[in-house]
């Protein structure tokens, strides 16, 4: 079988196990809970509360009139997305260790499903922000189609390091603390609640080594027609690409063993 076969082979030959693995996923996760699917909207909407409060109120600076909290959300809101995915993706295959024991299936599939739920979130949330906007009276430009290819990229980074830390995790169990670290780490050294203006000179370099600086910033050009700096949106595009490809290949290397360890 052909690399661009394994590739696709889930997709074409075990789409039912994909959905009803994604269906589980959303439905597990708000099981029992006394509000349910709310929390969908109450998370991501309470914390872009919270920091809207503390970043326009008490540390203010300029948005270059976009009000904070669609500025502060055209960043969060994706940035949620990457790090719910990965968080619960590293537990992945830890959680599924007893289908791993029993049935034979591709297992990236369990990866897949995981950002797909984690999509689904994104969805509902995204519809909140186009809300938000409409309200406050941010318009809609045709530049926010750029969007679609940067959460297309955006997704291709998140999946390929969900492959390293889940495969990592099944082998070391404390490979979920040092991701729950590194996400945190790698929030705050991100420009989503703040701009990467407010970055010293000297430092912006290093800034835009790390690839969701890229979409970030791609993401706030789109959507409030500012000029896109695409050095960086290319450089995050392409490590996105070679992220996934070494994810895949360091996934489907180690899946033999997965069964023994699980």
């Amino acid at each position: 079988m052909t690399f661009l076969k394994t590739l696709v082979f889930p997709f074409t030959h075990y789409k039912y196990l994909l959905l009803q693995l994604t269906q589980r996923e959303i439905k597990a996760r708000y099981k029992q809970s006394f509000i349910g699917y709310a929390w969908v909207i109450l998370n991501p909407l309470s914390q872009l509360l919270v920091y809207s409060f503390v970043f326009s109120v008490i540390f203010r600076f300029s948005t270059n009139n976009i009000p904070y909290i669609i500025f502060l959300y055209a960043a969060l809101l994706p940035w949620g997305l990457f790090q719910g995915s990965i968080f619960t993706a590293t537990q992945g295959l830890v959680d599924n260790s007893s289908l791993l024991r029993k049935v034979a299936f591709p297992r990236e599939i369990i990866i897949y499903a995981i950002v797909l739920a984690k999509f689904v979130d994104f969805f509902i949330s995204a519809i909140i922000f186009s809300l938000f906007m409409m309200i406050l009276h941010v318009p809609f430009s045709t530049t926010s189609l750029w969007v679609v290819p940067l959460l297309a990229g955006q997704l291709l980074f998140t999946v390929g390091i969900s492959f390293i830390f889940s495969t990592s995790n099944l082998f070391y169990r404390d490979i979920q603390y040092l991701a729950n670290l590194l996400l945190m780490l790698w929030m705050y050294m991100t420009p989503i609640v703040y701009p990467l203006s407010l970055v010293p000179s000297q430092y912006v370099w290093l800034y835009k080594l790390n690839p969701m600086v890229g979409f970030m910033e791609g993401y706030r050009s789109a959507l409030f027609h500012d000029p896109f700096e695409w050095t960086i949106i290319v450089w995050s595009l392409g490590i996105a690409i070679v992220i996934f490809f070494v994810g895949f290949f360091i996934f489907k290397k180690a899946e033999r063993t997965f069964a023994d360890v699980a």
